[in-house]
């Protein structure tokens, strides 16, 4: 083999092992949303409340920030 054309299959398996990460760590990346803290808990008496009214799973006061999730155990 010449030196080009293992210098290509190098390049290729490292392209190829980048891409097979890339795709793994977004797909499991995309399993999880953190929580999204966006105003203070001074601001609503009902932080679980407000954030179901927003189209969130539920929220907790963590702090001084009301934090919504989709996925309330996340918030424990």
């Amino acid at each position: 083999m010449s030196g080009y054309s293992v210098m290509w299959m190098i390049l290729f398996k490292v392209l190829l092992a980048a891409t097979i990460v890339l795709v793994i760590s977004s797909g499991v990346m995309s399993q999880r949303h953190p929580p999204f803290c966006h105003e203070t808990c001074n601001e609503f008496g009902d932080c679980a409340a407000r954030c179901k009214v927003i189209g969130y799973g539920g929220g907790k006061c963590i702090g001084t920030w009301c934090c919504c999730s989709y996925d309330v155990q996340q918030l424990s």
